[in-house]
């Protein structure tokens, strides 16, 4: 079992109660409590919970540390896309979580995660219960549906695309298959994944129209009164390149969704649609909701600012489930894996880490081959006690852009995996 590079089986966890197969230093299982424990546990595999381990363990090779992750692989969305525009294949996009065992000692588990029980420092998983001293969960976000049960059907028959895996798949499917008509794009309020993606996506949507010069007009649908990241370069791009296949409508609510007739019913109209993509309010994952990190009524976990940490000692919240400063992004928590495997290799030396702002860099294609970026530094202003941005946007779309976009995503890409 030792020799195995990813995944770990029901049975070769726990049998009867009893250890079974696992060799590996990496677990110390403890009898009294009928559970495998590990020094650090890591709930969620994507952007934030593959940096943490990484570093983590890069820092300290000694140290226990398990990332649980039910995906067999990972798939990063942003470059996303690209590939549903039909500008990239899927495989570059993908990762095996074997690297992260050979390579650096983590024990990657396949598995779902059924609960995180607080009060036994445990994770709850199919195949049995994990301790830990250190829990980071890192686990995205789920679509904020309970109070719009027509979002439902939709995300089943036009897939938004914002969670990794099997929709963007499907999405990529709906896109290749389409011949011409009717396409409608919506954007929800913020807070959701990503602020630029939905705006790329309704403008590489629209460039793919011309190229492939198809009979087709787009209905992109904003909650928003303007795009809520680079709002000038998006809108330029819209207007000077896609004006004659596209109509912006901004401050839009969308209100029901028909599947079987094809109608998206807004405060601004219906739309019939032959393709849609329409994107759902966002909220943290509902496993912490159970977990009682949510108070009623609450979207995102509250973390301190500056550690992560929820209001329970050495748990930590981190990427698009965390309410912080930064918005929620694979670079955000990306940043935040980074500064939590600081925080906690320092607590397990019993020493304290300098407090430390993350910058955030974002890119977007407004075209086949032309890009715009913004950049933000934050400050923290103790009078007010809030952070306090400060943006840099370049919203002239230029070629160069578009090439230090993949570049800026194969380098975070090998620091993941490489």
């Amino acid at each position: 079992m030792s020799n195995q590079l990813s995944g770990v089986s029901r049975r070769e966890l726990i049998v009867g109660g009893a250890l079974v197969g696992i060799t590996a230093p990496l677990f110390v299982y403890s009898k009294a409590q009928n559970r495998l424990k590990a020094q650090v546990v890591i709930v969620g595999g994507g952007y934030g919970g593959v940096t943490v381990a990484k570093y983590l363990k890069k820092e300290n090779p000694n140290l226990d540390v398990v990332l649980i992750e039910e995906r067999p692989f990972f798939m990063s969305c942003p470059m996303s896309n690209h590939f549903l525009a039909g500008l990239m294949e899927l495989t570059p996009l993908c990762f095996s979580y074997n690297v992260l065992e050979v390579k650096y000692g983590i024990r990657v588990i396949n598995d779902k995660v059924l609960g995180v029980e607080l009060d036994r420092k445990a994770v709850r998983t199919s195949a049995g219960y994990i301790g830990y001293d250190y829990l980071v969960l890192s686990t995205g976000i789920d679509y904020d549906i309970e109070d719009k049960p027509f979002y439902a059907e939709s995300i089943v028959h036009n897939p938004p695309a914002f969670k990794p895996g099997s929709e963007h798949i499907y999405l990529k499917r709906l896109i290749e298959d389409f011949e011409g008509g009717d396409i409608v794009i919506s954007v929800p309020p913020p807070p959701y994944r990503c602020p630029p993606a939905p705006y790329e996506r309704a403008a590489l949507i629209a460039s793919m129209i011309k190229r492939n010069k198809l009979k087709a007009h787009i209905y992109f649908i904003d909650a928003n009164e303007r795009p809520i990241i680079n709002a000038e370069g998006f809108l330029s791009a819209y207007y000077d390149l896609y004006k004659d296949v596209a109509d912006y409508i901004t401050s839009a609510q969308v209100r029901d969704i028909d599947v079987h007739k094809r109608v998206v019913r807004t405060s601004h109209g219906d739309f019939k649609y032959d393709l849609a993509c329409i994107i759902p309010p966002m909220r943290a994952s509902r496993l912490l909701e159970e977990a009682g990190l949510l108070k009623r009524g609450q979207k995102w976990v509250e973390v301190n600012p500056f550690t992560f940490e929820t209001y329970v000692r050495n748990v930590f919240v981190i990427g698009d489930s965390a309410q912080t400063y930064l918005p929620k992004s694979g670079y955000a928590a990306h940043s935040q894996g980074k500064l939590l495997a600081k925080l906690i290799n320092a607590r397990l030396k019993g020493k304290e880490v300098k407090e430390e702002y993350v910058q955030m860099i974002c890119y977007a294609m407004v075209s086949d081959k032309e890009a715009i970026m913004t950049e933000t530094a934050f400050r923290y202003d103790t009078a007010s006690k809030r952070f306090i941005p400060t943006h840099r946007e370049d919203n002239q779309r230029k070629e160069t852009t578009a090439k230090r976009y993949e570049e800026w995503a194969k380098g975070l890409w090998r620091d993941l995996f490489g």
